[in-house]
């Protein structure tokens, strides 16, 4: 008999809306999907071949305006609007809904109250080399200079 480990990777970016005054008004999340690049990019962690390629990380939240269907081919975001860094990465130990241990990274980006504004719908990961691993459509955010917005992305595997 053999025994079976599945590689499940889900990825959720949850989106907090603060008042200049740092009060949180408002928060949603809103689960991802992976790209045929991003999934290149985990199986190239896997493939000796590539031992000697250098891997580019993840380093930037883009923010776009379109709620068009994801399309796993697709490069980039459909709309863009912006871009923030990456400013924190935090690993955690987790287990998921049937008690099995995964582990999870925080990634986190911060946007100011002059930073992407305008109608956000659509957000992804990106590495410094522009590959978009992953895509995130969720529901209307007009963003203004009246509030700041945190940028939460945790990837589970």
């Amino acid at each position: 008999m053999f025994r079976s480990e599945h590689l499940h990777i889900a990825g959720r970016l949850t989106i907090q809306q603060f008042t200049s005054a740092g009060e949180l008004v408002e928060q949603i999340s809103a689960h991802n999907d992976i790209t045929v690049a991003g999934r290149t990019l985990v199986a190239r962690l896997f493939n000796h071949e590539k031992q000697g390629d250098v891997i580019q990380r993840v380093s930037t939240i883009q923010l776009g305006g379109s709620k068009a269907a994801f399309n796993p081919s697709h490069t980039a975001l459909v709309q863009p609007i912006g871009t923030t860094k990456i400013a924190r990465i935090e690993q955690l130990d987790v287990t998921d809904s049937s008690n099995k241990p995964r582990i999870m990274l925080r990634l986190t980006g911060e946007l100011g109250e002059r930073d992407c504004n305008g109608e956000l719908r659509e957000a992804g990961l990106f590495t410094e080399d522009g590959v978009m691993y992953n895509r995130v459509i969720f529901d209307t955010i007009t963003k203004s200079e009246q509030f700041k917005l945190t940028l939460i992305w945790e990837i589970t595997f």
